[in-house]
């Protein structure tokens, strides 16, 4: 289901516990490309991970996520900026605009977009960044700001993302092959 068409309380499967959970918000965010300058393009614009970059049919097609968003591998968190490698997983070099959804559940989880385990929203204080927080505050007055616990490892030891980051160049080197053949 396109993230675009959830809406609050939809039940979603978690990629950590396969259980199905219910959305609590969805945060939206529209921003203007066209007036980014060379960090803000860094910061902001999306990484295309190809179909297959992961493993076969993961993800099942091109999916665009915000450099920050992390994908779940094992027990890590891992930013999708941090896999970038020029092929099977790089960053869109402009967009006029670019509208993102974050999905919120009562707790940080993983999703599946396109198959590929995701993380979901993690409150980190930072809500007012979206378009629509004032929509969370309508639907929940007075609750406090919630600093979720990740539900993976976030802070990933540099011999596990080198591994994770070699895994995913095997990968893009045996798409690339099997593409010319």
């Amino acid at each position: 289901m396109p993230v675009e068409t959830l809406k609050i309380g939809d039940l979603i499967q978690s990629s950590v516990t396969g259980e199905y959970r219910a959305v609590r918000w969805i945060g939206r965010r529209l921003l203007d490309g066209s007036t980014f300058d060379a960090d803000q393009r860094k910061v902001h614009l999306p990484v295309r991970i190809s179909r297959n970059a992961i493993a076969q049919d993961l993800p099942a097609r091109d999916l665009y996520i915000s450099p920050g968003h992390a994908l779940l591998i094992g027990e890590y968190g891992v930013s999708a900026r941090l896999l970038i490698n020029g092929s099977s997983i790089r960053q869109v070099d402009a967009m006029e605009e670019i509208e993102y959804f974050h999905i919120e559940l009562d707790s940080h989880d993983g999703m599946y977009a396109a198959g590929l385990p995701v993380e979901t929203y993690l409150e980190a204080d930072n809500r007012q960044a979206y378009d629509n927080a004032a929509e969370y505050e309508a639907l929940y007055p007075g609750d406090d700001p919630r600093v979720q616990q990740p539900c993976v490892k976030i802070d990933i030891p540099l011999a596990a993302l080198d591994r994770i980051r070699s895994n995913v160049n095997e990968r893009a080197a045996q798409i690339e092959l099997t593409e010319i053949a």
